[in-house]
């Protein structure tokens, strides 16, 4: 199948450093303990999590420890940024040594793609009295098992993001019709949470980033199929 090439092609990925000390590892709450998360998709990886809670403050959020230092200091760093900015919203909002309500809940997938790739999602919401509205929490990280290294959504997809978006607009005018008139403006921006799966590649699109916001978090699936027809 042509996405075996595309596979094979993802080996020259560059390492992506984002330059957190291993020692930050384990500050902020974090836990060892494995978190209940019965629906979700495991196939990689050491459950982890950050857990606060004071009052009305309440934070689970799920990542995964991989092994792969690239792809653990990237996870652990997006983690705890969100955990930290979360914190200090309510801190703000509330009233002093009693942070305001706010409701953090992420979980996490990670998907075997043959046995040399890991695609993981983190997926959640925020709501809290300092947002208008309830928060989508999205993030997505591909990995190069084999060379130990993270991969951009242009390795994934091949450098040929311009026939990808055309394949994705198409999906999005078929499900919401709606919004045909707004889908000029698509680029590689678009293309930003795309996560590798078994059955192809996902892209999510977060409530209110891409779409009009009284749509709910998009999913949208590029089949290896669909893909080898536009030449990945």
């Amino acid at each position: 199948m042509k996405h075996t090439k595309f596979l094979a092609s993802l080996a020259c990925a560059s390492l992506i450093g984002l330059g957190i000390a291993a020692g930050a590892f384990g500050s902020v709450g974090e836990t060892q303990m494995e978190i209940d998360s019965p629906a979700a998709v495991h196939e990689y990886g050491e459950p982890n999590a950050i857990l606060d809670s004071a009052g009305k403050f309440s934070v689970v959020l799920r990542y995964p420890r991989t092994g792969i230092f690239a792809a653990d200091e990237a996870i652990y760093k997006w983690a705890s940024e969100l955990y930290n900015s979360v914190k200090e919203d309510a801190a703000a909002a509330g009233k002093p040594n009693e942070p305001s309500e706010a409701d953090l809940d992420v979980v996490y997938n990670a998907f075997m793609v043959k046995e040399n790739y890991v695609g993981i999602e983190e997926i959640g919401y925020l709501s809290g009295p300092f947002l208008a509205h309830p928060s989508d929490i999205v993030k997505t990280f591909n990995i190069d098992i084999e060379g130990k290294k993270l991969l951009t959504v242009g390795e994934i997809l091949n450098n040929d993001a311009g026939r990808i978006l055309n394949l994705l607009k198409g999906k999005i005018a078929e499900r919401h019709p709606d919004t045909k008139d707004t889908l000029g403006d698509v680029d590689e921006t678009w293309l930003a949470y795309s996560v590798i799966k078994p059955s192809g590649i996902d892209v999510l699109l977060p409530r209110g980033e891409y779409l009009p916001s009284y749509l709910s978090l998009q999913r949208f699936t590029l089949t290896w199929g669909e893909l080898g027809e536009i030449g990945i």
